[in-house]
């Protein structure tokens, strides 16, 4: 086997090709030159296809360009072998540079044929430019639909500011007849029961006295219901006053003035440790803590009512994940899980306070939410009936 392929590759027997042309040195170099220029351009040919290959990966038909890259760059080969054997009569391995080169581009004809469907379907340039300009007259006719939505946008906007601003003047005219004309006769019943009772107790039976006493009560409760939805109604129209505040100082006040309220209960309040600085409107936010400590302590029935107010800089809420979150958490009574939304509504009371407590409007946490959704936070609890509640809640004014 070694010695049929040594016999094949075997020159001694035959001339070099350049005694075809007499070693004329004329011709000779002439073919030389020619060979070389073209085996410079079919060597530097597939380089560029292969770059362009690289730099165009969205290109549908890459493998024909290689293969036109290594038939180009066979075809180069081949003319190398024509200058060498002009002095080297090595005429076999010349023809196995061509063999190869005829099996390459036979297959580069075949791929070339099978492509030449999909190849058609190719748009044009021409067809390229149409629908380049069709995109462009679309995108000028969106440009034109946009202004004249921008256009309409700001009309309707401003349709809107100034409904909303009557809105709002209706708002405080109704806050102005609220508190006027509303809560005058609402005065007026509770003096005149409170006159009755003074002047004619005496004259009046045990069910009489009562029906004044109730008379009076009730008139008073639907002043305080009256000055409680004024309040809320004002507290999503007035601007937030934000300041750089110190919580810990608005416990330390709370506290001050709850002290009375706090010792008839055997309550107390505990800071776990130091809360950082915030900015918010301070007294809107004191009156989120007052709110949430008055009702731990109310709805408490423990000798000892515990409330504690902390903070946490990442805490899992029922809705994910939340980071510098405030709480106020007691030992209280609870409330049941599917109360949990409820009780933000407005005079809505789910249970009476713990014996000997005054009843209050049931705004308190509804007043909680709203100025905390003014700050753009959140609040949500957690709580086990009998063991106690805690309310979380974010601000980010």
């Amino acid at each position: 086997m070694l010695q049929a392929v040594t016999e094949f590759f075997n020159s001694e027997n035959f001339m070099p090709h350049g005694h075809c042309f007499l070693w004329q040195p004329d011709i000779l170099w002439l073919h030389v030159i020619s060979d070389a220029g073209i085996v410079a351009a079919y060597f530097l040919i597939p380089f560029a296809l292969i770059y362009f290959v690289i730099k165009r990966k969205d290109l549908p038909f890459q493998t024909v360009f290689l293969l036109f890259g290594a038939f180009i760059f066979l075809c180069g080969a081949s003319h190398v072998m024509d200058i060498w054997v002009l002095w080297h009569a090595d005429y076999a391995f010349q023809g196995l540079i061509l063999a190869l080169t005829a099996i390459v581009s036979i297959s580069t004809f075949f791929m070339t044929v099978k492509l030449i469907p999909q190849a058609l379907l190719l748009p044009s340039p021409a067809q390229l430019a149409k629908v380049n300009e069709e995109l462009n007259h679309a995108n000028h006719q969106l440009e034109i639909l946009y202004k004249q939505s921008q256009e309409s946008g700001q009309a309707q906007l401003l349709s809107y500011t100034k409904a909303l601003e009557r809105s709002n003047q209706e708002l405080d005219d109704f806050a102005y007849i609220a508190s006027h004309d509303l809560k005058e006769p609402l005065r007026g019943l509770h003096n005149h029961a409170s006159f009755l009772l003074e002047d004619y107790q005496d004259k009046l039976d045990k069910d009489g006295v009562q029906r004044l006493q109730r008379l009076g009560h009730l008139s008073h409760r639907m002043e305080q219901l009256v000055d409680d939805l004024l309040y809320f109604s004002r507290l999503g129209r007035t601007e937030l006053a934000v300041q750089e505040t110190d919580p810990n100082q608005i416990i330390h006040e709370i506290e001050q003035m709850m002290e009375t309220f706090l010792k008839e209960r055997n309550a107390r309040i505990v800071v776990p440790k130091p809360m950082p600085h915030i900015v918010c409107d301070k007294p809107r936010i004191t009156e989120v803590f007052r709110n949430l400590i008055t009702n731990a302590v109310k709805y408490n029935d423990k000798k000892e009512r515990i409330v504690e107010v902390g903070f946490l800089e990442n805490v899992n809420a029922p809705h994910g994940k939340e980071s510098n979150v405030f709480y106020v958490k007691d030992n209280g009574i609870g409330i049941e899980k599917e109360f949990y939304e409820e009780i933000f509504r407005i005079f809505k009371r789910l249970q009476n306070p713990v014996s000997g407590e005054e009843t209050g409007t049931g705004a308190g946490l509804t007043f909680v939410k709203k100025i905390i959704d003014r700050h753009r936070g959140r609040i949500w609890l957690e709580s086990k009936p009998g063991k106690g509640t805690t309310f979380y809640f974010t601000l980010k004014a």
